[in-house]
């Protein structure tokens, strides 16, 4: 990819102090967990992606967005290389945070975007500080219902697979990756909608 491209992609994160903007003490960052990416991780973390990966329409979530330091470079790329107004690049950015000042100065730092508060690992989880649009935000974009089971129909000519049982082995022939070996079930934890794995 072109250096201009990352040099003023680079530019632009450097009109904000790397974790500036928000009291950091040794407590807060043990309690929330908080590690912030340096710029110069940040662009060379983007030169090994695929760049079509931010053409237009295509969103851009970080689930842990921080100060903003991944969301901003990717406003940039999709403004620098491929040629959005910044407006537009706005639409696809969606940040998630559990600390209100994290959510504030990159909302600040992006000049708008999708930025909320909230838990993307317990979506319905409501934080202090969390408003109720935040909230409702949260569980449209993250907390969908559970599907439902279906069955598909068998195609003409193709014979019906045979049923696997939980923990039983499949042949060591069989026609697909997947199938070789153990048999897993799936089941969602009606509670807690946490994926579990038997």
């Amino acid at each position: 990819m072109s250096e201009l491209l990352w040099r003023r992609v680079a530019e632009k994160l450097a009109e904000h102090d790397y974790m500036a903007g928000v009291e950091r003490t040794v407590e807060r960052a043990r309690a929330t967990g908080e590690v912030f990416t340096p710029s110069k991780l940040v662009i060379e973390m983007l030169q090994y992606v695929d760049l079509d990966l931010f053409l237009p329409g295509k969103t851009v979530l970080d689930p842990a967005c921080g100060d903003g330091q991944f969301l901003v470079a990717a406003k940039w790329v999709k403004v620098f290389h491929h040629g959005m107004s910044e407006a537009d690049a706005l639409a696809d950015i969606y940040g998630v945070d559990i600390m209100r000042d994290n959510v504030d100065l990159c909302r600040r730092r992006l000049g708008g975007g999708t930025i909320v508060m909230g838990d993307a690992l317990k979506p319905a989880r409501h934080l202090d500080g969390q408003t109720d649009e935040e909230r409702g935000l949260m569980l449209s974009i993250f907390d969908e219902p559970p599907t439902k089971v279906r069955k598909k129909e068998r195609v003409n000519g193709m014979k019906p697979r045979s049923k696997t049982l939980r923990g039983q082995r499949l042949p060591v022939d069989a026609p697909y990756p997947a199938e070789r070996g153990l048999a897993v079930e799936v089941e969602v934890d009606e509670e807690q909608r946490d994926l579990a794995l038997f």
